[in-house]
């Protein structure tokens, strides 16, 4: 796993890099985080929000697929980067 990972530091264009980059887009927009300002403080922000919500005992969703979503398998695939 380190060889791949060592990968990530060779310049130019690699697969795994965009991978990266794509999924800490993903992750950013799902969560409503910018880039531009400190992601641990809106982190804390967010467990801060989501601890008081639990504790006024309303309810919380965690992110990913819903429960009753009716067929998450659709949101299952096989594919994967793989090392050249």
């Amino acid at each position: 796993m380190r060889g791949l990972y060592r990968t990530l530091e060779l310049p130019g264009k690699n697969p795994l890099k965009d991978a990266h980059a794509a999924l800490d887009a993903a992750v950013l927009a799902a969560y409503g985080f910018s880039a531009k300002k400190d992601l641990l403080a809106q982190l804390l922000a967010l467990n801060l929000d989501v601890a008081g919500r639990i504790e006024r005992g309303e309810a919380v969703t965690a992110p990913g697929i819903p429960p009753g979503y009716p067929d998450p398998t659709k949101f299952i695939t096989d594919d994967c980067i793989r090392p050249q």
